[in-house]
This record gives C-alpha cells, structure tokens and sequence, in this order.
C-alpha cells in the first residue's frame, strides 16, 4: 500500500513538474509574442515615416516643377 502511495506522489510531482514548465512555456512564448509584435509596431512605424518622406519629397519636386512653370510663364 505505502509503495502504491508514493508512486502516487511521485506522478503527482510529475505532473506538477510538467504543468509548470508548460506555464513557463506558456509565458516565454506570450513574452516572445509581445516583443515581435512591438518589433512590427516599430518597423511599421518606421515603414510609414519612410514613406512619409517620399511623399514630402515628391510633393516639393512637384512645387518645384509648378514653379518653374510659373516663373517661365511670368517671364
């Protein structure tokens, strides 16, 4: 009986062992998950300043034309 008893104990700590690791599993992934999705959130961020400044640049190309245009034109 007692030999029953501690190979009960022994599979509960098993058990024990195991739910734990699946937790710290659990929460390295989620950490992992949080620090890729901030890494996209940069990249997108920095992605979008990117093309913000293409834009700005086409846009003073395009004032530059039109007043190029203007000026001929007041000529």
């Amino acid at each position: 009986m007692q030999a029953r008893g501690e190979s009960e104990a022994l599979a509960l700590q098993l058990l024990v062992a195991q739910r734990a690791r699946q937790r710290d599993l659990q929460r390295d992934v989620a950490f992992k998950a949080g620090t890729l999705l901030a890494d996209l959130g940069s990249q997108a961020r920095a992605a979008d300043l990117d093309l913000l400044v293409t834009l700005l640049d086409l846009a003073a190309a395009e004032a530059e034309r039109e007043r190029g245009r203007w000026g001929d034109a007041a000529d």
